[in-house]
């Protein structure tokens, strides 16, 4: 495992961004780089005893449908969610999402009460229907270039975990 000068030199290569953060955030970057290793070192299995603090997200459970949890691509996601260092921003996205989402349903509501003419109407609808559409589509958008420097790092380990896997294999 890396000590907490070279996880900070070595998430510096990949994600220039990272220069920005406050000791706070490198403490809990660090401390979500250090619990990955251990489930990944535990085989992946989570701990039944695992305190609250170290979960990440909501305190409720997240249930996905029985087909999607056995996706690589959808745990490798949870997984890199979970362990993000952004996740106050990912927060903030969601936020501004729904409050641009009232705020349109908002004003469509207004303008389906002072149009009269039913086709004005059903265009004022559509309009609104396509507003909030692309919202959620720019929510998804940033919620991926979130995700893209976790990505960046989770590869940057695995490289660097395979590696140490071959040099030991040879030995």
């Amino acid at each position: 495992m890396q000590d907490f000068e070279t996880f900070k030199a070595s998430r510096e290569k990949v994600d220039p961004s990272c220069r920005k953060f406050s000791e706070r955030q490198w403490q809990k970057a660090y401390a979500a780089y250090c619990s990955s290793r251990e489930r990944v070192s535990d085989g992946g299995h989570v701990k039944t005893g695992e305190s609250s603090k170290r979960r990440r997200g909501s305190n409720r459970e997240r249930s996905a449908p029985t087909n999607y949890a056995h996706s690589p691509v959808v745990r490798l996601r949870n997984e890199l969610r979970q362990n993000s260092a952004y996740g106050d921003l990912r927060t903030v996205v969601d936020i501004l999402a729904w409050v641009a989402i009232g705020l349109v349903v908002l004003a469509g509501g207004l303008r389906l009460a002072f149009y009269t003419d039913g086709s004005v109407a059903l265009a004022a609808l559509l309009d609104t229907a396509v507003q909030v559409l692309g919202i959620a589509v720019l929510r998804f958008l940033a919620h991926a270039v979130i995700d893209i420097p976790d990505i960046a790092l989770y590869k940057h380990i695995s490289k660097q975990s395979s590696a140490r896997r071959e040099q030991a294999g040879e030995e």
